[in-house]
């Protein structure tokens, strides 16, 4: 009989188990034998390994000696016992044979060993289901990994992007600063402006209480000429005075238009500047502190929401719906009135690109805001940057601008 084992290099066959007495020199079967047929078959296949192509010729084998055994009780008893020897020499030979190809490829020869047919079987059948198994593994490896390379490839096309998305905004961020830059130098030369305009004023303010002063003094004795010289005098003063109070209003409405937006505390207007040092203290505050403090805003500085606009993610443009909002304030708001404008963002993303993302969104609600106003209507935009103050689990409801209506005192 013949033994199969398996060691790291797979399964091994090994032929024994015959006596000294039993053990005939290798016979090659005869030309038309279908032993022959099939062993040469099976080796003539250069693509399959020799260990597998003799491991198949011993199950064949095998097979024909369980037939053989089955067919005991019909066939002659010295028939039975030649057939035997003949396929036990045959399998000795194979066995030689697979142990020269061991040889040959430094492996060492197997030692001989019996093994019932039943146990030769399953170590087969568990050899193979084995290798079904490798296969399967690498086919779902292969699997997974296609799966990594389309998800790379999907957060490739995402960054792209996001990239062209990102030097879109820093275009536009260019541009901003630009005309950043130009209106700051108009604003100087405003309050240049300004200052000439009030100066000629409180001049001809003089110059009018001076004329009002005289004539109040004059007696009766004064002649038609003068009375009429001093009254029209003192007319001209009080054109000229309108004139310049007209001018001024347009030199300061030109100048708050210039200080729109207010980078920091120093650049805000007076009324407002309580106000954003109340609200920038309360961040990383409970939410029932934020609540308690919004409602006594209004009892110490007169100030209240009016509106909340909310943005998209990474956006600054307002919907249609809120623009008409901001355009009907102007009927509710007083004269003398503040608005401040405060932009904030999430805290998903980048600290510096969400500052920025706040500021251009306080500056779009003042800008539209401010080109349908009342010129004696004041607005003025500034930032807080990125917080979690109005929801922590949803960042998108941080993404907002809050117009606070300060009133005049």
């Amino acid at each position: 009989m013949s033994k199969l084992r398996v060691d790291s290099a797979g399964p091994e066959w090994a032929t024994s188990g015959m006596s000294d007495a039993q053990s005939p020199e290798p016979k090659h079967p005869s030309p038309g034998s279908d032993t022959q047929q099939l062993a040469a078959g099976t080796i003539a296949k250069p693509n399959i390994p020799p260990a597998v192509a003799l491991a198949f010729v011993i199950i064949a084998l095998l097979g024909v000696l369980i037939v053989m055994a089955l067919k005991i009780g019909s066939a002659p008893a010295p028939d039975i016992d030649s057939d035997l020897a003949k396929t036990k020499a045959e399998l000795s030979a194979l066995g030689n044979e697979y142990n020269r190809e061991r040889v040959a490829m430094g492996l060492r020869p197997l030692e001989g060993s019996s093994e019932p047919i039943e146990d030769i079987a399953a170590r087969l059948k568990k050899d193979a289901d084995s290798l079904v198994g490798l296969a399967g593994s690498y086919q779902k490896l292969l699997a997974e990994k296609d799966g990594e390379v389309s998800a790379r490839n999907a957060e490739i096309l995402r960054s792209e992007q996001i990239r062209q998305s990102l030097a879109s905004e820093c275009k536009r961020l260019q541009d901003d600063l630009q005309r950043a830059l130009v209106s700051g130098s108009d604003s100087d030369l405003l309050r240049r402006d300004l200052a000439d305009a009030k100066a000629q004023r409180d001049a001809i303010a003089a110059e009018l209480a001076d004329a009002k002063e005289k004539m109040r003094t004059m007696t009766t004795g004064a002649s038609a000429d003068d009375y009429a010289d001093l009254k029209r005098r003192y007319d001209e003063a009080v054109r000229a005075k309108d004139f310049f109070e007209a001018q001024s209003h347009e030199f300061k409405d030109a100048l708050s238009k210039a200080k729109l937006f207010a980078s920091s505390e120093n650049e805000l207007l007076p009324a407002a500047v309580e106000l954003f040092r109340s609200l920038r203290a309360l961040e990383n505050r409970p939410h029932s502190d934020i609540a308690s403090e919004y409602s006594s805003l209004g009892v110490k500085l007169g100030a209240n929401v009016l509106q909340t606009f909310t943005f998209p993610t990474g956006s600054s443009t307002l919907a249609a719906e809120d623009q008409d909002k901001i355009r009907n304030l102007v009927a509710d708001i007083p004269d003398g009135d503040l608005l401040l404008v405060i932009g904030y963002a999430s805290e998903t993303g980048n600290v510096d690109n969400n500052r920025t993302l706040s500021q251009a969104r306080a500056t779009a609600v003042a800008e539209l805001y401010s080109s349908v106003k009342h010129p004696t209507q004041l607005v003025q935009a500034v930032y807080l940057g990125q917080t979690d103050r109005f929801s922590n689990h949803t960042p998108e409801r941080n993404q907002l601008v809050e117009i606070w209506r300060i009133r005049k005192k």
